[in-house]
């Protein structure tokens, strides 16, 4: 239903969420927060997100490969920054390392396995949740028959039988980057039919 991060500051848990899900994610949440004596309230905090190329040095990372680590952090004030990326490239970073981010178009589309959310966003050790029995299921019994991969591209690709488009294309330079899911085993035919894709 929505994608976030939350962590705890100045003993509260803030969630750092797309603006346009807000209203999705409280109207979910509302019926059990009372049961908790949970309320909601908009925050001023400022939200610092970094890319950086040495994982071993970067803070508050949630995501990383050997060459990629993708951190966030809440501040009370804004810091001075010596360089900055653009959104569409924060977007492109995550996209690479395959952190789906749901937009008002993605929500209820999607099963968790469908966009990743199975390692990245899901934990199956935590108990119950709405969901967990089918949720689990797919994980533990079901066959796994499709993968989830990105693809970059210099030219505009299209959904087919065994290769599905999951949310938005970016379009980041020269080039057109998806996030996909493909049979497994159309993976080598469809790298060989199309030289001009990357498979990440």
């Amino acid at each position: 239903m929505a994608d976030f991060f939350i962590g705890r500051n100045q003993g509260k848990f803030k969630i750092i969420i797309n603006y346009s899900l807000i209203d999705i994610f409280i109207d979910e949440l509302s019926p059990y927060a009372k049961f908790y004596g949970v309320t909601f309230q908009e925050s001023s905090d400022k939200v610092f997100a970094s890319v950086e190329k040495n994982s071993s040095k970067a803070k508050g990372v949630f995501l990383k490969n050997k060459d990629l680590a993708l951190s966030i952090s809440i501040k009370n004030e804004a810091q001075n920054i010596t360089s900055s990326i653009t959104n569409e490239e924060w977007i492109y970073a995550n996209m690479l390392l395959g952190n789906f981010y749901l937009s008002l178009n993605d929500i209820g589309k999607y099963r968790p396995l469908e966009i990743n959310y199975d390692k990245y966003r899901v934990d199956f050790d935590k108990g119950c949740f709405r969901g967990q029995e089918i949720i689990a299921r797919m994980k533990y019994l079901g066959v796994d028959r499709r993968k989830f991969i990105t693809i970059i591209s210099n030219k505009e690709i299209l959904s087919e039988k065994k290769l599905r488009i999951l949310g938005d294309k970016l379009k980041y330079k020269n080039f057109y980057v998806y996030h996909c899911s493909i049979n497994n085993d159309y993976m080598s035919e469809y790298q060989k039919n199309n030289p001009h894709v990357v498979l990440v």
